[in-house]
This record gives structure tokens, C-alpha cells and sequence, in this order.
């Protein structure tokens, strides 16, 4: 039985999650992250808000990162 609200338990406490790592992260940064795959590498930069702002996929090594980086 939910609750009627529609918002689970689980999703207040992600969006609390979420909403404590906004605090952390000034709006005028822009937050990159790496999927480490075998052969396959994905970045992504998103804004404060998780936007994503580009998304790019590297066929490489994780080790052989250092253009994608750069």
C-alpha cells in the first residue's frame, strides 16, 4: 500500500542525497564522470543539476585515457 503521495521512501531519501551533493558542488562547476569499461570508456560532464552537458565514448584501455582527459 503506498502512501498516496506517489514518493516512496526511497526516493525522499535519494532526492535528500542528491539535494546534500548540490551543497557540495558550487553551480559554476561542471561534474565529469567515467564509466570504466574493459575495451569501451564513456565520459560524461554534466552541470549542477545532472544535466548532461556533452557525452563522448573512448575505445581504449582505461589506462590509455590521458587524451580523453586532456
Amino acid at each position: 500500500m503506498g502512501n498516496g503521495s506517489g514518493v516512496s521512501r526511497g526516493d525522499r531519501n535519494r532526492n535528500a542525497r542528491i539535494a546534500r551533493l548540490r551543497m557540495l558542488v558550487p553551480t559554476v562547476n561542471a561534474i565529469v564522470g567515467i564509466d570504466l569499461a574493459h575495451k569501451k570508456q564513456m565520459v560524461v560532464v554534466t552541470d549542477h543539476d545532472s544535466k548532461v552537458l556533452a557525452r563522448r565514448t573512448f575505445r581504449c584501455h582505461a589506462w590509455d585515457l590521458g587524451t580523453a582527459l586532456d
